[in-house]
């Protein structure tokens, strides 16, 4: 959409209008749909709204000011648009971002993760730290969550600084399959030193499962390593399958070789529930969000317990993320059975710590 530069304050009316109408759900044969969108803004001279940014240099200063009075051509001003969008997709679903000179910044350090990144998975500088997953009946180790970490020469660097790089990109797709191939090692490994892992979890990010043949790929890593697929839990988020699609379709073709799928996040997203009577689910990651403080009684336990309820009133199990009981409530155990569905993850830690009991 392209207004002029003195209707800036009805460009943005208008934008949030649309944001708004774009939430409201949509009746497609019965069903509920909705949609929520990521709209970037730039304009082709920048108002000058600095001045709560006074302490910073002002050479930066005059720079900025400098850039953002100079005109833009149309391509110049798509760009910025562009750049905002996808800054907007950065921070979630249904944003609104306005270009602003340090998104370019940003984006450079985005492209220098990148290439620095693929030279890490050449070389050798990713690992592959497990979180183990507790059951609470007993507090046994019953599975662990593989989950990748950066050994850069100049230090650890954390997932959610590379990630994000690695997604838009594109590399999450040679990493993720790296990932899967060093955690199906190392559950055949315990499960020949130990004899006892239920499964190892490894999350696949949206762009893998759109993949053509990932699930024929999964079934040649678990033939690889002599590794059954019960043996494996893939998680996906709700935006991965939220579509349907091919990306639904290679966790069915996975369902039916016998490996597990995991739903992460669970009870964030708007289709939780449709999720379930469309994604052939097994286990349920409830997320960290309605875990923290559950032993205080408030809507985050009772929120917690509905989700644990669904779980086990659908016979699926079901996984508190990141925490640490200091006492056991009742509303994460189960309803009564024998063998509680609820179990819970711990702290993270290499493998040659982390041996499931």
């Amino acid at each position: 959409m392209v207004f002029r530069a003195e209707d800036e304050p009805r460009a943005r009316q208008v934008l949030t209008e649309l944001t708004t109408e774009l939430r409201r759900p949509l009746d497609a044969a019965g069903h509920a749909l909705v949609v929520e969108a990521s709209i970037g803004l730039a304009l082709s001279q920048q108002k000058q709204e600095r001045q709560e940014r006074q302490e910073r240099q002002e050479r930066q200063e005059r720079q900025e000011r400098q850039e953002q009075q100079e005109p833009v051509t149309a391509e110049e001003l798509l760009r910025r648009a562009d750049v905002a969008m996808y800054e907007a997709k950065a921070q979630g679903k249904g944003r609104r971002v306005t270009y602003e000179p340090a998104l370019d910044q940003h984006s450079a350090e985005q492209a220098r993760t990148a290439a620095d990144l693929r030279v890490a998975l050449d070389t050798g500088q990713l690992r592959v730290h497990y979180q183990p997953i507790v059951r609470l009946s007993d507090a046994q180790t019953v599975a662990v969550e593989a989950l990748v970490r950066w050994q850069h020469p100049e230090g650890m660097i954390r997932p959610d600084l590379f990630i994000p790089a690695a997604e838009r990109t594109g590399l999450i797709v040679p990493v993720g399959q790296w990932v899967l191939t060093e955690a199906c090692r190392q559950a055949a490994r315990w499960r020949d030193e130990l004899g006892a892992l239920e499964y190892v979890s490894v999350n696949v990010s949206p762009r893998q499962l759109r993949e053509a043949g990932f699930a024929a790929q999964v079934q040649a890593t678990l033939l690889r390593f002599g590794l059954h697929p019960r043996h494996l839990t893939v998680e996906v988020t709700e935006t991965a399958v939220f579509d349907g699609g091919s990306g639904l379709e290679e966790l069915h073709q996975l369902k039916r070789l016998g490996v597990n799928v995991a739903l992460d996040d669970f009870g964030t997203g708007h289709s939780s529930l449709g999720l379930l009577r469309t994604c052939p689910v097994d286990l349920l990651k409830v997320d960290k969000s309605f875990i923290d403080n559950i032993t205080d009684q408030g809507e985050r336990s009772v929120i917690a317990e509905a989700l644990i309820g669904i779980s086990d009133g659908l016979r699926l199990r079901a996984v508190a993320e990141a925490w640490r009981p200091r006492r056991r409530p009742t509303c994460c155990c189960g309803s009564g059975t024998a063998t509680p569905r609820a179990t819970t993850s711990a702290a993270r830690c290499p493998p040659r710590t982390c041996r499931p009991t």
